[in-house]
């Protein structure tokens, strides 16, 4: 959990208004690409609502919403997940989802009486991975919240979630960092990083410092560079470059490296729509791979063979023999 929340100023003051006033919803879905501070704008909020504080007491040099000083003890304790006030729920077992037996412990613990503060705090950490049961189970507690509760849903992908879930939440939408913002964060958790690093890593990661920090650590700028030759060289393909890619997406049975391929590869497609302007054969071919990706992880396909049909299909829309990706 990272305590210190660069950018989305705008919605942490609008949240901080909106709980001086009195006039807080009590459930939102806080939505945005991976690794932008969704989590962490969802604790700075859950320190601030189990302070108490008002929105009038911040220190006149403090310009960020939600402040409260390190030395607080409501921040220690929330850090130490040791706050009887606030219970956090994230995706669990080998299949990486919330089950319903998390959210009716949830459900139990929001209706008992506040034993610190004037109010209990949820917070679902990647509410999008709970199975359709645990989202039922969540419906009910949308629908009849008792008093004085707060509950945080952070979703990576927001339309995962029923829309009758969706429809009890206020949708507070965070967008990539700029790259200021990104720079900044970037150069506090790898200061090692040269300049050119952190140029590549922001046109990778379309400015989500979270997962700048994954693609680097699984090499990601090597596979950018690798993937930026196949399609420079398009229609033509290398069939050793096309290897060391498929190589490097199935080194790992872990989904982190097919998934660092699939963001890499559509910031790639996305730099040459960019300079070559809107072209409707590769628009198509660029949907296609974003459903191919798609369909490829949820049914957990040969990953090997995706990335061979992915090059294949943009060899044979650059030839233009009306065969791009398929979905």
């Amino acid at each position: 959990m990272q305590e210190r929340l660069v950018g989305h100023s705008a919605a942490g003051r609008m949240l901080a208004a909106g709980f001086a006033a009195g006039r807080l919803h009590h459930a939102w879905i806080l939505a945005g690409p991976r690794g932008i501070g969704k989590a962490t704008l969802a604790f700075r909020f859950a320190r601030y609502a189990l302070a108490g504080q008002a929105g009038f007491l911040l220190p006149e040099t403090e310009t960020a919403p939600l402040y409260l000083p390190a030395d607080d003890p409501v921040f220690r304790r929330v850090a130490s997940g040791g706050h009887s006030d606030l219970r956090v729920v994230e995706p669990a077992g080998a299949r990486g989802e919330i089950r319903v037996d998390a959210i009716r412990e949830a459900f139990r613990f929001l209706h008992l009486t506040p034993g610190e503060a004037a109010w209990r705090v949820l917070i679902v950490d990647g509410a999008d991975s709970m199975n359709p049961n645990a989202q039922n189970a969540a419906l009910k507690l949308l629908e009849e919240p008792p008093p004085n509760v707060l509950i945080l849903l952070v979703a990576h992908r927001p339309s995962l979630l029923l829309a009758t879930v969706r429809s009890r939440c206020r949708m507070l939408r965070l967008t990539p960092l700029a790259r200021r913002e990104f720079d900044e964060v970037i150069r506090g958790l790898a200061p090692q990083l040269d300049a050119e690093a952190y140029e590549r890593l922001y046109a990778v990661s379309g400015g989500s410092p979270g997962a700048a920090l994954e693609l680097e650590q699984l090499g990601g700028r090597a596979l950018k560079e690798a993937i930026d030759a196949l399609l420079d060289s398009l229609p033509v393909i290398d069939r050793g470059v096309l290897d060391s890619v498929a190589g490097a997406v199935t080194e790992s049975r872990e989904p982190a490296h097919f998934q660092a391929f699939g963001r890499i590869l559509s910031a790639s497609l996305a730099e040459r729509l960019r300079t070559a302007g809107p072209d409707a054969a590769w628009l198509e071919a660029e949907a296609g791979i974003a459903r191919l990706l798609e369909r490829s992880t949820a049914l957990s396909l040969d990953r090997r063979q995706v990335v061979f049909e992915i090059f294949g299909g943009l060899a044979r829309t650059v030839a233009g023999r009306g065969q791009g990706v398929g979905a």
